[in-house]
């Protein structure tokens, strides 16, 4: 079975990307950037763009695990997986996703407020979640694929490195190395597209 890529992931993140844009320039469409009016609004769109990354990274862990397992589905994608993932601590980010969404709506309410660039601050804000959202349906990419290894009793994947002259140094030097799952070192740093391959 080939190793597989992130095409699908990054249909995804550019769907996410287009949703952004869409939905931050409604708040650069604000009339009153007055204290009450710039919170509640922040808060709606935080709300509505957590509930969109998680409908979204759900349909890539489904679509994903169920790429990569041999034999039909054990469903163990499900939402309750998603928010476990994003709700635990990543070594490679050095934070827990949900943790810094709330940063990030909370940095966005106090830049609006102190301001006297509110556009650049919401095209800043707008930056970092796309960022933040890339490097996370990677993560949600490798994830849906391990656990696909693991449900159907892999112990070991191969570490593939991407053949670019962007490939890091710590990535060439994991580069054809056999790693247990459960062993299995963090990605050296964010965006990484090193991918696992089945050794069976």
């Amino acid at each position: 079975m080939p190793v597989y890529d992130y095409d699908y992931t990054d249909k995804i993140i550019a769907y996410l990307d287009k949703q952004l844009i869409d939905r931050y320039a409604k708040l650069k469409g604000l009339v009153s950037f007055d204290e009450l009016n710039v919170m509640q609004s922040v808060s709606v769109l935080y709300q509505e763009l957590s509930i969109l990354v998680r409908k979204m990274f759900l349909q890539l862990a489904e679509h994903t695990y169920n790429a990569a397992v041999k034999r039909k589905s054990f469903g163990s994608i499900d939402e309750e997986w998603v928010d476990r993932l994003l709700n635990a601590y990543d070594p490679t980010s050095k934070y827990i996703f949900t943790h810094e969404e709330d940063r990030k709506r909370a940095r966005l309410v106090e830049a609006l407020i102190a301001s006297t660039t509110k556009t650049k601050e919401i095209d800043a804000a707008m930056r970092s979640m796309s960022l933040m959202w890339r490097a996370y349906a990677i993560k949600v990419t490798d994830e849906a694929v391990l656990q696909a290894y693991e449900d159907e009793e892999e112990d070991n994947v191969r570490w593939i490195a991407e053949d670019d002259e962007k490939t890091c140094s710590v990535c060439l030097s994991r580069h054809g190395k056999v790693y247990a799952i459960s062993k299995l070192p963090p990605k050296p740093h964010i965006n990484c597209r090193c991918r696992f391959e089945r050794i069976k």
